[in-house]
């Protein structure tokens, strides 16, 4: 199988290379904007190419032969996507409608797998009812991040309609398992971890109390294994725990599993509070009942292996 990765650099891309090039059968094509020194590991296994898919001609190039797409390519977060709307859409919409079309243009018939939010879609839910959401519940994102994704799963849903394309979009929830830049903004559990190893303040933005659901790296790396052959023409699946921590529950893990008080500090990021949303939940019945899927790695011992066993 010909397995084509997007945005193979990133957080989520990087894990997916070791994951997906020890498994015999399976060649990779890994597209990123600039490729560094770690993009020529691999032994061989990995063909790269740097590029963007605001190039039409260089999606008809990445699309050729693929038996399979993963498509990770986004830039901006929650926080950040509402500065610059007609930006956003430049930066992550078209390029994303470059992919399909090169798709259709080379005669149609790839599968592409989408990672869509399991956050962001959903958006602000009503306090009286918080059961775990289904992939058939109403989305009303409150960024543009979340409003690109929901866009692009709606121009899947079209694309496999008229059969250029098969797709399954994955609303993940947040994703560990890795150490991730101290700087960053996005993924919590990677970002606080590293600095506490680095002894310096866990930092906080928006309500600690706000509540989300956490998925390790390998069972989500687990799910896109299970759903690389396409079993209907379009699918979305919730891929999380089913289980809800606050950011104050994962301090007081932390601080178990470090055996130490943590230094911590909130940071003062204007209207935070506005684009992160107090409470997401994931149900994960779909997958179960269709794919025979579920989590097998729980937040200790997640935390316990970032700790002891670090990846960068």
């Amino acid at each position: 199988m010909n397995v084509g990765i997007t945005g193979a650099t990133g957080f989520i891309g990087s894990y997916l290379l070791e994951h997906f090039s020890e498994k015999a059968g399976i060649s990779i094509r890994a597209l990123a904007r600039t490729l560094s020194v770690h993009s020529h590991g691999h032994d061989g296994r990995v063909k790269w190419i740097a590029g963007d898919l605001n190039s039409p001609a260089l999606c008809a190039d990445f699309v050729e032969g693929l038996d399979s797409i993963i498509h990770l390519a986004h830039t901006n977060t929650p926080l950040t996507s509402n500065r610059d709307l007609p930006g956003d859409a430049r930066a992550n919409l078209i390029p994303s409608l470059n992919l399909i079309e090169a798709i259709k243009n080379a005669g149609g018939g790839t599968h592409l797998i989408y990672a869509s939010s399991g956050g962001a879609i959903y958006g602000c839910t009503g306090k009286a009812d918080r059961h775990p959401l289904r992939e058939t519940d109403p989305c009303s994102p409150v960024t543009s991040y979340g409003i690109q994704k929901l866009a692009f799963e709606s121009y899947l849903r079209m694309a496999a309609s008229e059969g250029w394309i098969t797709a399954t979009a994955l609303r993940i929830g947040n994703p560990y398992g890795v150490l991730l830049p101290p700087e960053r903004l996005q993924g919590f559990i990677g970002i606080a971890m590293h600095r506490v190893m680095q002894e310096k303040p866990v930092r906080i933005i928006g309500n600690p109390a706000n509540i989300r659901d956490y998925i390790h790296l390998s069972d989500l790396a687990g799910f896109f294994e299970r759903v690389l052959r396409a079993k209907s023409s379009f699918q979305i699946y919730n891929v999380g725990s089913g289980e809800g921590r606050s950011v104050n529950q994962l301090l007081e893990a932390m601080t178990e599993i470090v055996g130490r008080p943590l230094d911590c500090e909130v940071l003062d990021y204007a209207e935070s509070d506005k684009h992160l949303v107090p409470w997401i939940v994931l149900s994960i019945e779909k997958a179960a009942q269709e794919l025979g899927w579920k989590p097998e790695v729980t937040l200790a011992d997640g935390l316990r292996q970032m700790y002891t066993r670090p990846i960068r």
